[in-house]
């Protein structure tokens, strides 16, 4: 995916892609440890197939995400649906402990913090 016409590699720099695999790594544990199949999406997400044929969506959150359009982003994934229910896909964001409380406030100003879940790696 590009953003502003680079790479998105050469745009996170190797810190935050470092952290953000971390995390990502952290939903897939999470995921699996609850017996779903995971897969990584092409979008940065985690998807994992729960019970009752509910999609999940994980969303690593690292310092940077918030200068980068963050608020589109998960205003554009907490309207995802799921195939053929067409029920919304549970969204859960896993923020680094860095911008954890920004990216609650962005939450609540986009009126999104009731649809979306935050994880904390302290939990």
């Amino acid at each position: 995916m590009a953003i502003r016409g680079r790479d998105r590699a050469t745009e996170l720099g190797p810190s935050r892609m470092a952290r953000r695999e971390e995390l990502t790594c952290e939903l897939e544990n999470h995921y699996r440890g609850r017996g779903w199949k995971v897969r990584r999406g092409s979008d940065g997400t985690v998807r994992a197939a729960g019970p009752g044929a509910v999609t999940w969506i994980g969303l690593p959150v690292v310092g940077g995400d918030l200068e980068d359009g963050l608020g589109d982003r998960l205003q554009e994934l907490a309207r995802t649906r799921m195939n053929g229910v067409g029920a919304r896909c549970p969204l859960e964001v896993l923020p680094d402990t860095g911008c954890a409380d920004e990216v609650r406030m962005l939450l609540a100003r986009l009126r999104l913090d009731e649809l979306v879940s935050i994880y904390s790696l302290m939990a």
